[in-house]
């Protein structure tokens, strides 16, 4: 039975040149190496973790002269052929072929495809093999890193040259925080998709407060006007306003059809005077529309002058920050804890390389003085919309004196001419501008209205995200915290079955009850204990390993590929009868899974039940017969 993620090794392809080093083939199951000391057998798995993209901090001699490393793999039962070219310097490339690794040999180069080690114009060879693998991406530390193979194969891998109490492989620069990534990772309780969700919430919610800001402006504006939301549709009062103005046109008509005016002087100066307090009138209204839009401009223009001032002060406080970081120096090594020789000036203490922390300031000095110059050209723009909202106010203020003045002129006109008829023209005139100054400020409103229904839609779909994400954000911690407790059990519980028939000399192996592990402080420990013989560590640290992948197996959602490699389960001074009775105990417990696997274990004793084709990759090694073969 096959569980996605899994990964198989078919075949281990090496060049030395022109000559073939090592050429053998891999099976489902248990894969053992089996030589006297000194006959390669960690040869043969270092150029094997090479090729899979684990990077090897020291190499074996003649395996670190081969050059050319070909593995064939089945992914969840798709075949690929990975090639990874070793020249002395670290993290090289990788080709891939999908496809068996006999037509891949005989393939031209366009049907191979290479990917970087780290990440640029192209996916890195971590990303593609995640992708193949069928899992997700995710971090592995604070600095935004992501889980690389490597760091992946730190855990999947038992190096021997490792220290025997480490659960991970060492490496420089190693934290806790990786580890514990990687680890969670791994079993199935960390990916990217809390911690995306998380970012996008936080997005998602500040979109949504600037959505509702610019909805409060605007209802701020319609609220005061003279037409509110309790009202029937714009069409609707379009339509009446322009039914009343043709009903008052009609009945102008109509008294000046009746009337016979004696007084044409007055009643010209009358109707000039009414049609320029209509005109006044529309002026105002315009005045008024602009005012409102501007002040809305405003609004907009100070958020944004806020959103300057706190990147510039963000700005501010990185260059402090780095000021004074910079200073810092160490003055013994924090790996080994030597004291550090002195190094040249402008050098880093530890590493010895140029630094190049002036660049940095420089950097961050430019993008704050590129902030203060567009902060200078905001407020200036700023300064001059309220200038502008200044003369405006003042305008209307000369437009509403104006009106009233007009009013009052033909007032004077209207009672020096006692004209009934005249009076009723010209209070008809002033209905009319007053029901065309309501339609145009209906279209202004229809205008906002429209930004209103968009900005509401915005709001509810802006909304309907955020929900989403808190509960999505809700459901995957509430299964991660289900699915701790239950794996960490099932861990303790196979590493306890493989310690108690362990034949060794520790007590509480064979009284194993409960074990805890933790990746952030690489170290596992039984009944509450750390501290055990050195044979007793080595086997302790095997037998770990050993329980991830059995929980693999009946676990789906554990990311680990269902591969393992274990080298010097011997290390330690560990007596042989020991070693083959935890070689046939491993055997025993895996052999109850109908789930495909793949171990790879080297030793140097092997259980005589184990010494056959089925179980054994290639022949027995010694002196003569050597693993790698290009090597006289």
């Amino acid at each position: 039975m096959l569980i996605k993620p899994t990964l198989r090794v078919d075949r281990l392809y090496v060049k030395r040149g022109s000559q073939v080093a090592f050429d053998e083939n891999f099976h489902s199951g248990i894969n053992v190496l089996f030589g006297h000391n000194g006959s390669g057998k960690t040869s043969v798995i270092q150029l094997l973790m090479y090729g899979l993209g684990y990077e090897v901090p020291n190499w074996k001699d003649e395996a670190g002269q081969c050059n050319n490393i070909f593995v064939g793999l089945t992914i969840n039962g798709n075949a690929l052929t990975i090639r990874r070219k070793n020249n002395g310097t670290e993290k090289q490339s990788m080709d891939f072929c999908f496809s068996d690794m006999d037509t891949a040999l005989r393939s031209p180069l366009t049907n191979w495809v290479s990917f970087p080690y780290a990440i640029g114009s192209k996916p890195s060879f971590s990303q593609q093999m995640f992708e193949v693998l069928g899992i997700p991406e995710a971090k592995a530390d604070a600095n935004n890193n992501n889980i690389t193979l490597h760091q992946i194969y730190r855990l999947l891998y038992a190096d021997q040259s490792n220290t025997s109490r480490a659960i991970f492989n060492n490496e420089p620069f190693d934290s806790a925080f990786k580890r514990e990534s990687v680890g969670k990772y791994l079993l199935g309780l960390y990916d990217n998709e809390l911690y995306e969700a998380k970012i996008k919430l936080v997005e998602e919610e500040k979109k949504l407060q600037k959505i509702v800001a610019k909805l409060q402006a605007i209802q701020s504006v319609v609220g005061k006007t003279s037409f509110g939301s309790d009202y029937g549709t714009l069409d609707e009062q379009k339509n009446s306003i322009l039914n009343e103005i043709a009903s008052i046109n009609v009945e102008i008509m109509k008294i000046k059809d009746e009337s016979f005016f004696s007084y044409d002087s007055e009643k010209k100066e009358t109707e000039t005077s009414a049609k320029d307090s209509i005109a006044i009138r529309s002026k105002l209204l315009e005045v008024e529309t602009e005012i409102q839009q501007l002040n809305y401009n405003i609004l907009d223009s100070e958020d944004f002058v806020s959103e300057l001032l706190d990147k510039k002060c963000a700005l501010t406080d990185s260059i402090k920050v780095e000021g004074l970081m910079g200073g810092f120096k160490f003055s013994s090594c924090p790996s080994c804890h030597k004291p550090l020789k002195e190094k040249a000036k402008d050098c880093c203490c530890l590493c010895g390389d140029l630094i190049e922390s002036k660049e940095k300031s420089n950097s961050l000095l430019r993008m704050k003085n590129e902030i203060e110059i567009q902060l200078r050209e905001s407020e200036k723009l700023l300064e001059n919309k309220r200038a502008k909202l200044n003369e405006l106010i003042n305008k209307r203020k000369e437009l509403r004196t104006d009106f009233r003045k007009q009013i009052s002129k033909v007032t004077a006109i209207m009672s020096s001419v006692d004209a009934t008829k005249e009076k009723q023209i010209f209070e008809l005139y002033r209905q009319t501008g007053e029901l065309e100054e309501k339609l145009q400020t209906l279209d202004k409103i229809a205008e906002l209205h429209n930004s209103l229904l968009e900005l509401r839609s915005e709001r509810d779909n802006v909304q309907a995200e955020v929900n989403s994400l808190k509960d999505r954000i809700d459901s995957i911690g509430m299964q991660r915290l289900k699915r701790e407790p239950e794996i960490n059990a099932l861990i303790s519980e196979k590493l306890c079955s493989l310690l108690r028939k362990d034949n060794g000399a520790e007590k509480e192996f064979k009284d194993a009850n409960i074990v805890e592990f933790d990746f952030a402080g690489n170290s596992v420990s039984v009944n509450g204990k750390t501290a055990f013989s050195e044979s007793g560590t080595v086997l302790l640290n095997n037998a770990f390993h050993v329980a991830l992948l059995m929980v693999s197996l009946e676990k789906k959602y554990v990311r680990l590929p269902r591969f393992l490699v274990l080298d010097g389960i011997e290390n330690g001074g560990m007596e042989d009868n020991r070693s083959q009775n935890f070689q046939k105990v491993v055997v025993e417990a895996l052999s109850s899974y109908e789930v495909d696997f793949q171990l790879v274990f080297a030793t140097k004793n092997i259980d005589e039940s184990l010494k056959s084709k089925k179980y054994m990759v290639g022949d027995e090694y010694n002196g003569s017969n050597k693993s790698l073969k290009s090597f006289s």
